[in-house]
């Protein structure tokens, strides 16, 4: 039987394999999302668990009537008298199910995503590195530099506000073009025949919630802004990273890794979520972290995540750490191109390998 190379020898570290090792952590990712639409599969790779899969179901669920019961409120204060609308808002769900708009790809693919990142936040192993035990946000937010400090409280105050939507735990805050995409679908599957009446009520009514989540802030834009204003120094950045783990602030990890690096928020999340690690490692190395830190950020991610392979990881650091700076951005640079070019090339790769 053959037997796949072991990915953490020492051997596939090397410069000149590099760049083939980031192709291969891009195809595992690409599998997985794919799979992840299947499931929710194919190979236990790809195959959501299902915690997860019930998990984003009923999310995309409650987005579903969220968006449907407000719709339906507002188009009401647009027309004149009350509404007679034949079904309950549940009835768009399954309306939405039927026709095969409810899994959109892009939007699942988000769901899950932030599901996950949430799930291997909550589960990182907390210390108290500050001397007085006090978080790194809540020191950022004392800091006496206006800009960090008003970023600071800004991600505060939008965590809290997501907590507050979803009750105790964190709702799903989608990206303003798949939040758009989703009120103007649910907006025409509560359309009741050709009425012009109600139609221009709906368009009023998804106008206003799309203004109203546009003076809101997401926290991933949150967190971006502040790892912008904190602009980290190269000497800064290690101890900001360990500490953002500590305090399970992983979306601000992500958005340090972003800024330092140039490569785009949700790459970066999917890089930092790869249970394999092979492109936050060369992630690290490309801002030149040391031994010490890399090992924390890795014992830390294993901790959280029991899909790690933290013997491997031990085995392969010093490997890992011969991995120059240079090298180790040469091969990401791919990543820092924009989406689209990214998506072309890929397109024409997989046409020239048929």
């Amino acid at each position: 039987m053959a037997v796949d190379p072991d990915p953490y020898h020492a051997v596939h570290w090397q410069g000149a394999r590099l760049s083939a090792r980031v192709a291969s952590a891009r195809a595992r990712d690409t599998r997985r999302r794919r799979a992840a639409l299947v499931d929710l599969g194919l190979d236990d790779d790809g195959r959501l668990s299902e915690r997860i899969r019930l998990t984003v179901i009923a999310r995309l669920h409650d987005l579903v009537e969220g968006v449907a019961r407000d719709l339906r409120h507002q188009a009401g204060l647009y027309m004149e008298g009350e509404v007679a609308w034949r079904s309950p808002v549940a009835a768009t769900v399954e309306r939405l199910r039927r026709a095969g708009l409810l899994a959109d790809p892009e939007l699942v693919t988000e769901l899950v995503a932030q599901l996950r990142q949430r799930l291997l936040a909550d589960a990182l192993p907390t210390e108290a590195l500050a001397s007085d035990g006090t978080s790194l946000l809540v020191r950022l937010a004392e800091a006496p530099d206006p800009n960090v400090s008003d970023a600071a409280r800004a991600v505060l105050l939008a965590e809290g506000a997501s907590r507050a939507a979803g009750q105790g735990s964190v709702a799903p805050c989608l990206p303003e073009a798949l939040h758009r995409q989703l009120v103007w679908t649910v907006a025409a599957a509560l359309r009741d025949g050709d009425d012009p009446t109600l139609d221009r009520a709906l368009t009023l009514a998804a106008d206003h919630l799309l203004a109203a989540q546009a003076d809101g802030i997401r926290p991933d834009v949150a967190a971006r802004r502040l790892a912008a204003a904190i602009d980290a120094r190269a000497g800064e950045l290690p101890e900001l990273l360990v500490e953002s783990l500590s305090d399970r602030q992983l979306g601000l990890f992500i958005a340090f890794l972003a800024r330092g690096t140039g490569i785009d928020d949700a790459d970066m999340r999917d890089i930092v979520l790869e249970p394999e690690g092979d492109r936050l490692w060369l992630v690290l190395r490309a801002l030149d972290m040391n031994r010490a830190t890399l090992g924390r950020i890795g014992l830390a991610l294993s901790e959280a995540d029991g899909a790690r392979d933290i013997e491997g990881f031990a085995d392969a650091l010093d490997a890992i750490m011969t991995v120059t700076v240079e090298d180790a951005r040469r091969a990401l640079a791919p990543l820092t191109l924009p989406r689209g070019f990214r998506d072309a090339i890929d397109r024409l790769d997989g046409a020239v390998r048929r």
